[in-house]
């Protein structure tokens, strides 16, 4: 099992991304810098495998022209690299929005399952470490499984088919749907507005879906 490392030590150019940035911070204010570096972040974890180069070149750009000039998406390569790092940013908020966590409660362990495209596995356990310090954190992406406890987190391949989910309701899903019950209202039901704010493809994931006839 593999053990991972936030941002450290996960991509392979870091020392020269970091001898970089130092002048990169020059060109703007401490709070363009930072949302810069939050986004640099997001960009390096998109499965596009030309986004070297890409950062490359908005590194350079903002050493030239400032980092208002990236964050305002004035160049073309701007553009992109905003995009990707937004569409990184999507997917993490997707996953935790979205992604149902179901205790063992034997082994002290939250367990999920969600679909991701990126490289977003390690931060979205992250979220959920510091959500819940007290359980160990087991997430199911494809055929990879993370397992989290206290500041590790550990990967390893897995046969999907191997892997099951607990599928009857727990204390928290009963709670939950006694909530969404409580404030349901049947007559102010609208699909398109639903669709509009959860794009279909992540409804298997929405527990009360079924529970309030949003499937049938």
């Amino acid at each position: 099992m593999e053990q991972l490392s936030i941002f450290n030590d996960k991509f392979d150019r870091k020392e020269e991304l970091k001898e970089k940035l130092p002048a990169v911070k020059l060109k703007g204010t401490p709070e363009a810098y930072y949302l810069f570096r939050q986004k640099l972040y997001y960009a390096l974890l998109h499965k596009d495998p030309n986004k070297y180069h890409l950062i490359d070149q908005v590194i350079e750009q903002a050493k030239a022209k400032g980092l208002s000039y990236i964050l305002c998406k004035v160049s073309s390569e701007a553009k992109k690299f905003i995009d990707l790092s937004r569409q990184v940013a999507g997917e993490r908020h997707r996953a935790i929005s979205f992604l149902r966590l179901k205790p063992i409660d034997q082994h002290n362990v939250l367990m999920g399952e969600f679909e991701i495209v990126h490289q977003t596995g390690e931060i979205i356990v992250l979220h959920f470490l510091r959500r819940f310090p007290r359980y160990r954190i087991m997430l199911v992406f494809g055929n990879e499984v993370y397992i989290g406890q206290g500041d590790e987190i550990f990967r390893e391949k897995i046969e999907r088919k191997k892997v099951t989910l607990p599928s009857t309701p727990d204390e928290f899903e009963r709670y939950w749907l006694a909530f969404y019950r409580s404030q349901f209202i049947p007559e102010r039901r609208n699909l398109k507005y639903f669709q509009r704010m959860i794009p279909k493809k992540y409804w298997k994931w929405v527990t009360e879906l079924k529970e309030f006839g949003f499937l049938s």
